[in-house]
């Protein structure tokens, strides 16, 4: 786990949606949306619905 995985995600629950994150955090939405995903995985469970 890295802590910019977990600012990524802090940011996109703020802003309330992927997209919006990856414009506020200057990265593509997929990019974002990859580390999100690891970040999912290394802690066993599901953060976002999307």
């Amino acid at each position: 786990m890295e802590l910019r995985q977990l600012r990524y995600f802090v940011r996109t629950v703020e802003l309330g949606s992927i997209g919006r994150a990856a414009i506020d955090l200057d990265l593509v939405q997929s990019a974002l949306s990859q580390q999100i995903s690891r970040l999912e995985s290394e802690l066993a469970t599901r953060l976002l619905q999307r």
